[in-house]
């Protein structure tokens, strides 16, 4: 258990009665607000990797007009090293079956869904300013015939930085947004400066680390960190904070075999 240092104050949350899960207990799945939903029709994921699990539960929860998926790097060697790896480690014990065929049924799923009719999967890499052939970035994205009442998932791996100013430029066009943040204690001046920026237009609804890795001797924070938040202007929450963390049937940890995050934040 740990007490976080008084200067991540900042990121408590806004106590939210009906926060649900959606996606996966383990890595992918993420707290939302249920209400929030409402003011939901669109989906647009930064990052999607080989799973998608948050993208069909979301769907299949608001039967959603448009799901853009941006991932320059996905393609059909992504699933089968996946696959191959859970094999090898199934035939020398390391493993149990049901992470094989969780694998298996994970490849299959993906290619499903990508087939849907309001789903388009685009091999982009978003920045802010583009320069290659292969870049878009989220002006470009907003202009793909969304309307105002988006979702916006990103996990795209350091790069979430570079679009903050973005972000905040369409802030009007998203009603709820996750953004899993990284290698924060290498960058934790910008990683402090990007969520005060996104705070003047969302409020933090949740806060979920990634126990992928310990935090070190010489670190007072998490290295990986996922936030939930909600647009100020959809905001029906009591000013009321949560201090204690995980929560107990909504949060699950990325790695089961990791040592958990048991954290609170330190009350003003």
């Amino acid at each position: 258990f740990m007490i976080l240092n008084s200067k991540y104050n900042f990121l408590c949350p806004y106590k939210v009665k009906n926060l649900i899960r959606i996606g996966r207990e383990f890595d992918g799945g993420y707290l939302v607000c249920e209400d929030s939903l409402k003011h939901v029709e669109n989906l647009i994921t930064l990052g999607v990797g080989d799973d998608t699990s948050f993208e069909r539960d979301l769907n299949n929860r608001l039967k959603l007009n448009k799901i853009l998926l941006f991932d320059y790097t996905i393609n059909n060697y992504l699933f089968v090293k996946i696959i191959l790896k859970y094999f090898r480690r199934f035939i020398t014990f390391r493993s149990p079956l049901k992470n094989l065929t969780y694998s298996i049924k994970n490849f299959f799923n993906f290619f499903k869904f990508i087939k849907k009719p309001n789903v388009s999967l685009l091999k982009s890499r978003v920045v802010s300013h583009i320069r290659e052939k292969i870049d878009i970035n989220l002006k470009k994205i907003f202009e793909m015939n969304l309307n105002e009442k988006n979702f916006l998932k990103i996990d795209i791996e350091g790069s979430e930085y570079e679009i903050i100013e973005d972000i905040i430029d369409h802030s009007q066009k998203i009603s709820v947004l996750i953004i899993e943040f990284h290698w924060i204690n290498k960058q934790n001046d910008k990683f402090i400066d990007s969520v005060e920026k996104l705070k003047e237009k969302f409020d933090i609804i949740h806060i979920h680390p990634n126990n992928y890795k310990q935090i070190q001797n010489d670190e007072d924070f998490f290295d990986v960190v996922e936030l939930s938040f909600v647009n100020k202007s959809i905001n029906s929450f009591n000013n009321e904070k949560r201090y204690n963390f995980p929560i107990d049937g909504l949060d699950f940890d990325c790695f089961p075999n990791h040592k958990s995050f048991i954290f609170s934040f330190q009350k003003d």
